[in-house]
């Protein structure tokens, strides 16, 4: 089971955890240390001594290298038994064996009792395969079977906790002697109750959710604490969702504060529960362990949302809770998938500026809709009936790993794919980093320009004139994502560093970043030239109409301090007419803009870029 960047082996965990319950099992095999760790990939195969049975977990992005892993170890050992499991193991397996003839089993869903049950049939002479549950296997003859899924374990899940019974103790120090701070998932339970039809997880889960006891979550957050774990990223489908997961983040914040550890929670948030959710945001960010609260939306647009089965918050409910972060100093953050079936250009765009009009100003991440083996939205019906056009691209450049995104449909032109990424990413490096988010905030809140107006006129300017600061990376951007759609050299995150001159470019402003996202490096392009954009931008105002009064002269002022450039360090000290600190915490809008001396003193951010 291998995690790219090091994280401790959780499933590895799960399934030797399971076999504490059948001790005849852990009397029969000796279980091996788990492969997780990048370097130790190479050499897995040659680290083997006369191995009886080889399990692999994967996910969309280690499918190919799990695959040529098994097929290493087939051809080293012809007699060993492969087992596959995890998300990416297709439910319709009847061609899976032919395009992986080195696998012998598949194990679909929740993998511990089937696990163990293939095991103890292991041991048998001439093992009865048959009755097995959640398995997927090819006999003799070549034919495939798929025996009916297995009972799942129970409401109340009491099967022996992997952290608390030290079975990833040594996992945890191999990771540190590698220099790999210590980073783990922690599940409080399992299930989701919905079911997105671009997701597997509620698929995967039967939509059920089941838990472990408090009781032993609670000793599994002072063990995490005691051994300094660095990060915790909950592998909840919904963190929030139960009233107990409250009192979960109060012992992870009261530990952090008493010991320094954990440094970092990170969560999938519970969608529809709005007080819950804020304070459990709010007791991370106090405990420093969280600066944001993630507000997963998918799309602004309620039509769309009804054709991704996708039961969302209403709009006022998103509104109070970003509202509520603001005040206790949380960002609070969202996601857009582009592509989802039924979305237009029109509604993407309305939903992107909606979210603004809400109060979402920390960032709003863009993905691209990737396909899940297991999705609804993968099956042939479902792809059918929307006309869903994909392409195959890597994740990274050089990478193995490939990911089918949806670049078209019934309502969504490539041209259109293309317009709506780059809108996305407008907003993106312009607003939610910071170089016009106020003064997109007081035009609209003035009633002068929508955010639509405002930041579709900036983009459109730069793709029909060509002409600007904003203009460059755009129309370059631009050519970027119409090669992406017909080369498929050009990997699914890493285009900008797959293109020799944007590489060359970004790599000089900051050095040692290793991932360059298409709205970052329009941002970046901006910051080489702050104020002749802030020059061509009040040009492009008053060529919109927008009278440049004294607020607005105090407001770029105001704006332009705020931003500091690439390689600036010092703190800037300035006087204002306004008090625009105060105009815009009242996102409520209950007082106006107080005309009152009001200086201040900005520090340059410490992060970057996410």
């Amino acid at each position: 089971m291998i995690s790219r960047f090091g994280y401790i082996p959780l499933v590895w965990g799960c399934l030797r955890a399971y076999l504490e319950l059948e001790p005849d099992l852990l009397d029969a095999y000796e279980l091996e240390q788990p492969v997780f760790l990048p370097e130790q990939v190479p050499t897995a195969v040659d680290s083997m001594e006369d191995p009886s049975v080889f399990m692999v977990s994967c996910y969309i992005w280690n499918f190919r290298r799990q695959m040529t892993l098994c097929k290493e170890a087939k051809e080293r050992f012809p007699g060993i038994t492969i087992v596959a499991g995890g998300p990416h193991v297709p439910d319709d397996s009847r061609t899976f064996f032919d395009e992986h003839p080195y696998v012998d089993f598949l194990i679909h869903k929740e993998g511990e009792r089937p696990f163990a049950a293939l095991l103890r049939a292991l041991l048998d002479e001439q093992p009865d395969f048959s009755s097995l549950p959640s398995l997927s296997w090819r006999d003799a003859s070549g034919e495939v079977h798929r025996n009916p899924l297995g009972a799942q374990l129970p409401r109340e899940i009491e099967v022996p906790s992997p952290w608390l019974t030290g079975l990833l103790d040594p996992a945890m120090e191999l990771a540190r002697s590698h220099g790999y701070p210590v980073v783990t998932p922690w599940e409080t339970n399992r299930g989701c109750p919905y079911s997105c039809t671009f997701c597997d997880w509620g698929s995967n889960t039967m939509s059920k959710v089941r838990q472990y006891s408090e009781e032993r979550l609670h000793a599994e957050i002072d063990y995490l604490a005691d051994r300094q774990v660095h990060a915790v990223l909950c592998a909840d489908a919904n963190f929030g969702i139960l009233p107990r997961d409250k009192a979960l983040a109060e012992h992870f914040a009261a530990r952090r504060e008493a010991d320094g550890y954990p440094r970092k929670f990170a969560a999938s948030y519970a969608k529809n529960a709005t007080v819950r959710v804020f304070e459990i945001g709010q007791i991370m960010a106090t405990a420093g362990m969280s600066d944001r609260a993630i507000l997963a939306m998918q799309s602004g647009s309620a039509e769309v949302l009804e054709h991704v089965k996708r039961s969302n918050m209403k709009a006022e409910r998103y509104e109070d809770l970003a509202h509520r972060f603001r005040e206790v100093g949380v960002d609070a953050n969202t996601e857009v998938i582009l592509g989802l079936p039924h979305e237009t250009r029109e509604s993407f765009v309305r939903g992107i500026c909606r979210m603004l009009e809400i109060g979402i100003h920390g960032h709003i991440s863009v993905y691209e809709c990737v396909m899940l083996p297991n999705s609804e939205m993968s099956t042939p019906a479902y792809r059918e009936r929307y006309a869903l056009e994909t392409i195959r691209r890597a994740y990274l450049q050089d990478d193995i790993e490939q990911f089918e995104v949806v670049v078209a449909h019934s309502t969504m032109t490539r041209e259109d794919w293309v317009y709506m990424y780059l809108f996305g990413a407008t907003v993106q490096a312009l607003h939610n980093r910071g170089l016009t988010g106020y003064i997109g905030r007081y035009l609209q809140r003035e009633g002068i320009l929508s955010y639509e107006r405002f930041y579709r006129h900036l983009l459109d300017r730069a793709l029909h004139t060509g002409e600007g600061v904003f203009a460059e990376p755009i129309l370059r951007a631009k050519k970027l994502l119409e090669q992406y759609l017909v080369d498929s050299s050009i990997p699914n995150e890493g285009k900008v560093l797959s293109q020799p001159d944007m590489a060359e470019k970004v790599r000089r402003l900051i050095p040692d970043k290793e991932s360059w996202l298409i709205y970052e490096w329009c941002w970046a392009h901006v910051q080489a030239d702050l104020d002749r954009f802030y020059t061509e931008l009040r040009l492009d105002l008053i060529g919109e109409g927008v009278d440049l009064d004294a607020r607005l002269e105090d407001l770029f002022q105001y704006q332009q301090a705020t931003v500091f450039a690439i390689g600036d360090r010092g703190a800037r000290f300035m006087l204002f007419n306004h008090d625009w600190p105060g105009y815009f915490r009242d996102e409520k809008q209950e007082a106006g803009l107080v005309s009152v001396p009001t200086p201040m003193r900005f520090e340059p951010p410490r992060e970057r870029l996410r």
